[in-house]
């Protein structure tokens, strides 16, 4: 498999999925020009909350969706049927490190919040870059993890996400990937690569959703209680403990809450269009990944 995802495939998940685009939607989309797309791809649509925000937001791309998972792929054909019955979306369920569409296929290939979870993100990207045409933007937008603070500190919150980070380290993902997309492009010997950090919360610039904020974080770091709970890495009065330190945010506008993402945009390398689709990127990704 391709990915380790520590939020798990239910239904709650599914519907977390669609809250958490619509509360980060402005920040992801933020300055994102896709006026020269026609045939967009996502990878780990998930429930189709991003595809169906691009559906909105232009008019003109033909999407695809790829997923891993039947019953997020699943979720989000009823998630987009609901919102827009006129437009369709093409969903595929395929792993990443081996789509199957032909060398440039799509003028844009985008990932979301996936990169974190795949344990081999190197491949992922490479055969992204296979059915990019030579010209095509590649867009990754990535967590580090690292990056969310609050100040002053609340240890439950702080504890609860150090064992977060280390549980989907030790399933193979990487809560810390946003600050190694660049390194990575340039190993694919991508060209154009240009990165900048998202401010995806903030209490201090934005502190009219602070109770919105706040509600997503929680969402978030409570999807991963149960695959914590059998990991060994919480005990179950730290679910309360957690609680306890959300209502305290609640409570005290005074505390701090940030978080930034990364967003790195490239183009494939000029050699990139002779590539076939079981050689050539598929054995740069196996190269880097082997002397990581």
């Amino acid at each position: 498999m391709t990915q380790s995802y520590i939020h798990g495939y239910s239904i709650a998940e599914q519907h977390r999925l669609i809250e958490q685009a619509e509360v980060l939607a402005a920040n992801i989309h933020a300055g994102l020009d896709l006026s020269d797309s026609c045939r967009l791809l996502e990878l780990g649509c998930g429930a189709g909350a991003e595809l169906d925000y691009l559906r909105a937001h232009s008019a003109r791309i033909d999407l695809t969706g790829v997923d891993i998972n039947a019953g997020h792929l699943a979720a989000a054909a009823e998630h987009l049927a609901a919102r827009d019955q006129d437009r369709a979306v093409t969903l595929v369920q395929a792993d990443a490190t081996a789509l199957p569409f032909a060398n440039g296929s799509f003028d844009t290939v985008m990932t979301v919040w996936m990169l974190e979870h795949a344990r081999r993100p190197a491949a992922v990207l490479s055969e992204a870059l296979r059915v990019l045409t030579p010209d095509g933007h590649l867009i990754c937008t990535e967590v580090d993890n690292s990056t969310l603070r609050m100040e002053p500190a609340l240890p439950a919150i702080r504890d609860w996400l150090d064992s977060f980070n280390q549980l989907q380290q030790e399933t193979g993902g990487d809560p810390y990937i946003g600050r190694r997309l660049v390194d990575l492009a340039r190993t694919l010997g991508t060209r154009d690569i240009r990165s900048e950090n998202l401010a995806i919360l903030s209490t201090l610039f934005e502190p009219w959703r602070r109770d919105e904020i706040v509600n997503y974080l929680e969402s978030l770091l409570l999807s991963g209680s149960e695959p914590l709970l059998a990991a060994g890495k919480i005990r179950h009065d730290q679910i309360d403990a957690l609680r306890r330190n959300f209502a305290t945010l609640r409570r005290e506008p005074a505390i701090e809450i940030r978080y930034f993402a990364v967003r790195m945009s490239c183009r494939p390398g000029l050699e990139h269009g002779h590539f076939t689709k079981d050689t050539d990127t598929r054995d740069s990704a196996a190269k880097m990944e082997n002397s990581a």
